[in-house]
């Protein structure tokens, strides 16, 4: 279907995507440092951060979560194909997006 070659820097792209969602994910739980006598700003300025990175946390989980799917499907020898239809996904679209689960039709009706 693929060749080694694109197999191989299919799994180095999602690989590197993995680290850098792990890393951020990371940074994002951190413990944060407590603040002595914040002011009524500093508050206010704490949970807008706080709902920005509750955000942010979402959307890096939900990207780990796809990449470690991908990495599965390749483990298991489905990657590349849609997992609705079966039918190969064009390298095209998965060099942009490695994770990518549908075919183009697929992707359509959704």
């Amino acid at each position: 279907m693929y060749s080694q070659e694109f197999m191989q820097k299919m799994i180095v792209s999602l690989k590197e995507e993995k680290a850098r969602a792990e890393a951020e994910i990371e940074k994002l739980t951190a413990p944060e440092e407590t603040m002595e006598n914040p002011s009524p700003e500093d508050l206010a300025n704490d949970a807008t951060e706080d709902l920005m990175e509750e955000s942010l946390l979402k959307v890096y989980r939900e990207s780990l979560s796809r990449v470690n799917d991908a990495l599965g499907r390749i483990e298991n020898q489905t990657f590349g194909r849609c997992i609705e239809c079966g039918a190969v996904i064009k390298e095209e679209n998965l060099e942009k997006e490695p994770w990518i689960e549908y075919c183009e039709n697929c992707n359509l009706k959704r």
